[in-house]
């Protein structure tokens, strides 16, 4: 999951070092979807406007999840890769959805 390389911490240990963080990843995907959100108050007025910041605040908030600090068998084990995938595909599908409300305006 674009790993771009691995650190050795010493003889026995190795890190994983990624492209882009989870934390990362959730922090543009709520800025994306606070700004779709005020691109559609535009277009499909307040209810909308409200939602779309709602949601994009409580991605920015699960920002802090802290890769960095996370010991290399939390960051082997699956749960954490399905974890990174939804973050890519989260903030693939938060551009695309700030790229149609900008479109549509």
């Amino acid at each position: 999951m674009l790993v771009t390389s691995t650190v050795n911490v010493d003889e026995n240990k190795t890190m994983k070092k990624y492209l882009i963080s989870i934390e990362n990843l959730h922090l543009t995907s709520g800025i994306l979807l606070i700004l779709s959100g005020i691109l559609a108050y535009f277009s499909s007025g307040l209810e909308m406007f409200l939602s779309w910041v709602i949601f994009g605040a409580m991605f920015i908030s699960m920002s802090d999840i802290g890769e960095n600090e996370m010991s290399e068998d939390k960051k082997n084990h699956y749960k954490h890769s399905v974890r990174r995938l939804f973050g890519y595909v989260g903030t693939i599908f938060c551009f695309i959805l700030f790229v149609f409300y900008l479109l549509n305006i």
